[in-house]
């Protein structure tokens, strides 16, 4: 072979190659190399390795069809042009290419795959790529080389994420594109690797799982339902933490299957103030925060639990609109709430009203009287030897009698009635209902006997005065209470003779215990 052929056969050979990497970089190998036409896919298919071995000269057919050499200089010249402006571009590229020979070694790579892992172009050629992976990673590159090159190629190519050991030591996560290159007689060749540098992103990335996976078991394990709602009544479900099961019993599958999952778990009595926030909810605007919302939802078991809902609103990747939202169980703070609210308004030893509570009471019962039909009678209990019982027997026994004598009022008192204790040994008691039924009510606290409670061996007992007042239509509740005790006060100066003071209009007093007593000094409390 000539000069002329030797570097038309070197140019050739090169352009091969190179194109070959165009080829596999752009997946487009219509990169005229040889300058004279735009080539098509089947030519590019042959300059990325699928023409004979030795290249065909070109020759250019003359008038008269007799064919004429091509002026070799300058083919020779535009090929190297080609060559030279294919090189730039390779080398420029912002990826890193290298030429993979079949053995793993590198002989040709580009200035960005250098910089990448700061090994040589002469320390590429001599290295398989096994040197300088991570051992981790090794096994399946090994793998999906092998299956590239050894396969019946219909799989010319692989993709996987790997890293790299750079000269200095450090570690380099990339994006590996492998792309086979055959000979003409359908041979695997070479490869063609691209390498993208993801180190940065698999950092960002791995952090972003570590913080998910944070957040994650914190709403898992915070004692507390975290949800992401459609906006609006019977909106659907998008999140709901595993905390439901705990909570409710309930599975939050079946919230994000069927949202009235959720609707028929509120009690009946909130769902019409449930319904009308989420309506206000449906409103806001982005970050926008109702005021807290209490409601009771279902257990599966069958017992109510109070919860407290907060939301705020936010939009997805959509722009949709979606309330982020934690519902706290708030049943013991509702329990706490309502048994202080109960002490407020309630004595604490016998579980009656106390006076301001009881004062309230008279007050609605005389407002609601109409026409007369509606009778209120106010009594005034005062208990006889109270004294004796405390200085007999102690303080302890002394509180024993007043819930028994506070159960004994309570079975006499009929609803809507209700018992007050006043203070000390003083009980108040309000009767309404017709004016028959009014009568009937007053005669049996009138007639409640004595109230026993046992001591050891011995029996601590107690009689009460009782004053009545039944309310005519000038009584305000300040002068029925007051004719109340007033009655009460004469029937207590009356000591045994039954009646004294009840001489007035509107008011009975009478000593209660000062009929024949029964066996054992009078009933028992609770018996």
């Amino acid at each position: 072979m000539d000069g002329a052929g030797s570097q038309e056969w070197e140019a050739d050979e090169g352009a091969r190659v190179l194109r070959g990497a165009l080829a596999a970089l752009t997946r487009d190998g219509s990169f005229p190399l040889d300058g004279l036409t735009p080539r098509s896919p089947a030519s590019a298919a042959e300059g990325a390795g699928r023409v004979p071995g030795r290249p065909r000269r070109r020759r250019r057919v003359e008038a008269g069809g007799a064919p004429a050499a091509e002026d070799l200089p300058v083919l020779l010249a535009r090929q190297s042009q080609r060559l030279r402006q294919l090189e730039t571009l390779i080398e420029a590229a912002p990826v890193g290419i290298g030429l993979v020979q079949l053995d793993g070694r590198t002989p040709l790579t580009n200035d960005t795959l250098r910089q990448l892992l700061g090994y040589s172009t002469e320390e590429f050629a001599t290295m398989p790529f096994a040197d300088y992976t991570v051992p981790e990673d090794q096994a399946e590159n090994d793998r999906l080389f092998r299956a590239m090159v050894d396969g019946d190629g219909e799989a010319d190519s692989f993709a996987m994420q790997k890293r790299f050991v750079r000269k200095d030591g450090t570690t380099l996560w990339v994006d590996l594109t492998v792309s086979l290159v055959r000979d003409a007689a359908g041979r695997p060749d070479y490869a063609i690797g691209m390498v993208q540098d993801i180190t940065e992103r698999k950092r960002l990335a791995d952090e972003l799982a570590a913080a998910e996976l944070h957040y994650r078991l914190l709403v898992e394990h915070v004692p507390a339902v975290v949800y992401i709602a459609e906006p609006g009544p019977g909106g659907r479900f998008e999140y709901v933490s595993p905390r439901l099961e705990w909570m409710l019993g309930r599975s939050p599958q079946d919230w994000l299957d069927d949202s009235e999952e959720w609707t028929r778990a509120i009690h009946p009595s909130d769902r019409a103030m449930r319904f009308h926030e989420e309506a206000l909810r449906e409103g806001l605007g982005e970050g926008g925060q109702l005021p807290s919302i209490t409601y009771r939802l279902r257990h599966s078991e069958g017992y109510d639990v109070w919860v407290r809902d907060d939301a705020v609103l936010r939009r997805d990747s959509d722009g949709r609109p979606r309330l982020h939202g934690v519902l706290v169980d708030v049943t013991q703070e509702k329990t706490l709430e309502e048994r202080l609210a109960h002490m407020v308004d309630h004595d604490a030893l016998t579980g009656l009203v106390n006076r301001s509570h009881f004062h309230r009471l008279v007050d609605e019962a005389l407002a609601g009287r109409v026409d007369g039909r509606r009778g209120v009678a106010v009594m005034y209990v005062d208990l006889d030897d109270f004294k004796a019982v405390n200085d007999s027997f102690g303080h302890a026994v002394g509180d024993r009698v007043l819930v028994a004598v506070a159960d004994r009022l309570r079975e006499l008192v009929p609803s809507p009635g209700a018992v007050a204790r006043l203070g000390g040994d003083e009980f108040a008691v309000l009767v309404t209902g017709t004016p028959a039924a009014v009568r009937r009510a007053v005669a049996a606290v009138q007639d409640m006997g004595q109230v026993s409670v046992p001591v050891g061996g011995a029996w601590a007992r107690v009689s009460a005065s009782v004053g009545a007042a039944v309310a005519d239509r000038a009584h305000t509740t300040e002068k029925l209470l007051h004719d109340a005790d007033q009655v009460m006060y004469d029937a207590k100066l009356g000591g045994d003779r039954p009646g004294r003071g009840g001489a007035r209009r509107g008011s009975a007093g009478r000593r209660a215990g000062d009929r024949a007593p029964a066996d054992e000094g009078g009933r028992r409390a609770g018996g």
